[in-house]
């Protein structure tokens, strides 16, 4: 059987639609339903591999290496990684002024895809975070975190970090700060909380729950996270 052209195809799909005056949201879902349908996949479609997220012992005992080693900064940087799930180059930028720490809350500018978005932060971490950041004021920091010349990190210096401790605390896993990423939304999928609110937290574009997604706020998923972090291995 001959095909139809594409072209035309589009035509006839087109005139389908028009009537039922579609947005682009809707467009979309109706042809990842058709993909579903004729069960199509892209060219280079794998199967995904499942992180290998630490074990609870693993995760304790990487904290302790880091609590043994008294380096303040190094210690605010592995929780704010491990509480926002935030990612490597986005850890690099974050601002002082990034950091609100009476609605709790962290901007991330210029995430994955050049999007604004903010993360929340556990109620538990205030106080050592204010503490920290009162410090990094006095001194003039303008970022988060910075070096000794008032240089911000580098995503290249934190991947080192996060290896020595790592090496300290006998982990043979591969460990880097990505991991972190997927050990915290590993966490809350765990705890209950529904993939579309976990996207908030990521940052991620949930294709099947897309719809949703577009219809929550950061408040609609704050409480649950802060609820469920009272249970995280390490504080």
């Amino acid at each position: 059987m001959e095909r139809i052209p594409t072209k035309k195809m589009a035509y006839k799909i087109a005139n389908i639609l028009k009537k039922q005056q579609p947005d682009y949201l809707y467009v979309k879902e109706i042809f990842n339903f058709i993909r579903q349908e004729l069960d199509l996949k892209g060219k280079n479609s794998k199967n995904k591999k499942l992180p290998n997220i630490l074990t609870e012992d693993e995760l304790i005992r990487f904290y302790e290496a880091v609590w043994n080693d008294s380096n303040r900064i190094h210690m605010i940087m592995i929780k704010v990684l491990l509480y926002t799930g935030i990612r490597n180059f986005e850890l690099t930028n974050i601002k002082i002024e990034d950091m609100d720490l009476k609605s709790l809350k962290c901007r991330i500018d210029n995430g994955k895809g050049k999007k604004d978005r903010y993360v929340p932060l556990p109620l538990f971490f205030r106080g050592e975070l204010n503490q920290y950041i009162s410090i990094q004021k006095e001194k003039g920091s303008i970022y988060l975190f910075e070096t000794n010349r008032k240089n911000k990190f580098t995503t290249r210096w934190i991947r080192e970090i996060v290896k020595r401790y790592a090496i300290k605390a006998g982990i043979n896993k591969k460990i880097h700060p990505h991991l972190f990423r997927h050990q915290l939304l590993t966490f809350l999928t765990q705890k209950g909380i529904i993939d579309s609110k976990v996207q908030l937290i990521s940052g991620h574009k949930n294709r099947e729950s897309l719809s949703i997604y577009q219809e929550l706020s950061l408040g609609d998923v704050e409480e649950e996270y802060r609820e469920a972090m009272k249970e995280f291995p390490v504080k």
